[in-house]
């Protein structure tokens, strides 16, 4: 088994139901897809990265497969995040020992090394608490979330389509808050048209 303190978690196994049809992961950013890139963000931290993916999209899958990330197949990805989050974790342990993993969505299309680093920094100087960015401003709570080993068995139970709040919100005293001006850990995209106003903004 090996042996790492940290591994990134992507969920990927969403249906991406309100894109109308589109697939927000695959959608291109400097010339390559949302997954892809986030992805490739993670792996330049040198950590084992890990994302989930319905079983029968093979699109995702391929676009996945020109990074090093580790796919993790769902089956039955309908029955939601939570099951995806448990699929992941359940697997994760029983063939890596992780010391912590943090947990992300894969839809962030501003999540960089970077930013990623710093949450990781920050986790590390408490690595037995949850560290979860939140946003300065306005209290709104971001990704990934980094949870440390005793929280697995957890994860690894959830169910639905709620992810890991019901595990923060069981544990709230254990939460180590980062507080951050960073827009990149709270912005996703979910429809077409806020794809669409994102890109507009971000023409080079």
């Amino acid at each position: 088994m090996n042996d790492y303190k940290l591994g990134f978690l992507f969920l990927g196994a969403g249906s991406s139901s309100r894109m109308l049809g589109d697939d927000k992961l695959l959608k291109k950013i400097n010339g390559i897809t949302q997954i892809q890139r986030i992805l490739n963000e993670a792996l330049r931290l040198s950590f084992p990265v890990f994302v989930t993916v319905p079983a029968n999209n093979n699109q995702r899958k391929d676009a996945i497969s020109k990074t090093n990330a580790l796919i993790i197949e769902v089956e039955n990805s309908h029955l939601g995040m939570g099951h995806s989050l448990s699929v992941g974790v359940n697997y994760i342990s029983q063939k890596f020992n992780l010391g912590s993993i943090a947990i992300c969505p894969s839809d962030l299309p501003e999540l960089t090394t970077a930013a990623l680093k710093e949450v990781i920094d920050f986790f590390l100087e408490r690595p037995e608490m949850i560290c979860c960015p939140i946003d300065e401003n306005n209290s709104t709570p971001g990704h990934p979330v980094i949870f440390p080993g005793k929280y697995f068995h957890s994860l690894a139970e959830i169910t639905g389509d709620i992810g890991a709040r019901e595990v923060l919100k069981k544990d709230k005293q254990s939460i180590n808050y980062f507080a951050t001006k960073r827009k990149s850990y709270f912005l996703d995209l979910d429809t077409p048209e806020e794809w669409s106003s994102w890109t507009n903004l971000n023409k080079k």
